[in-house]
């Protein structure tokens, strides 16, 4: 088995292009776990699995962290990263579209922070029980409550937040708050510094980790990625 080196945006890049007859279409892949964290593949009814870095989630796999618990993906296609706190649940779904990927996160409850990349090709929406947050490139929080609605937090560029029951659409800005009730109302607010949740794990990334991914390629041979990131 090859063991080779790469750079982190390259082996992405890589891994996004790997034909696998078949198979799902593959969406992200794992790189920080703190705590009970745990995914249903696509292919199963139960959380079978712990998640682990290097894990390569596809469509239709869900994610979900327990008490104290958060996890980290980065996306293949454009290195979106997506942050799952404590208590929180997700379906990680998408699907080629031209040379680009759509794609769409199911998040039942929890708080959720996302940096998206500017989506040049595809779209990149997260969908809550109450509403649908379609971006284009911009960071921002989701806090979704089954019982009250959400709140999205903008942090930089703009989010456009429907509500599914009314089918009210409004644009939340840097600095701004969109809320979405279960009722169907819509509005937006200049942002309370204390509504914005703490970023659990900010800084862990400081010393350098290492990710090993397996993969066979298109004449059967096994082959090992290690990739060195931050």
């Amino acid at each position: 088995m090859k063991s080779v080196k790469y750079s982190l945006f390259f082996i992405l890049l890589l891994i996004f292009a790997m034909p696998l007859q078949g198979a799902a279409q593959k969406m992200a892949v794992i790189t920080k776990v703190r705590g009970d964290v745990q995914v249903r593949s696509s292919q199963e009814k139960k959380f079978t699995d712990k998640a682990a870095i290097g894990r390569i989630l596809s469509d239709g796999d869900e994610i979900k962290t327990g008490k104290d618990a958060y996890v980290v993906l980065i996306f293949l296609d454009d290195k979106s990263q997506v942050k799952l706190l404590e208590n929180c649940s997700m379906l990680v779904q998408g699907e080629k579209s031209g040379a680009g990927l759509d794609k769409e996160l199911a998040m039942s409850h929890g708080k959720l922070k996302a940096e998206i990349s500017a989506q040049r090709r595809g779209e990149f929406k997260i969908a809550t029980p109450t509403s649908v947050a379609s971006v284009k490139g911009t960071n921002f929080w989701v806090i979704s409550d089954a019982t009250t609605g959400d709140q999205i937090i903008g942090l930089s560029g703009l989010v456009e937040l429907l509500n599914l029951l009314s089918g009210e659409v409004t644009t939340v800005g840097a600095n701004q708050t969109g809320n979405s009730s279960v009722d169907g109302e819509v509005n937006v607010n200049p942002t309370n510094p204390e509504d914005i949740p703490s970023d659990e794990g900010e800084g862990d990334g400081d010393q350098p980790s290492q990710l090993r991914i397996e993969f066979q390629d298109a004449n059967g041979n096994i082959k090992e990625i290690i990739i060195d990131y931050r």
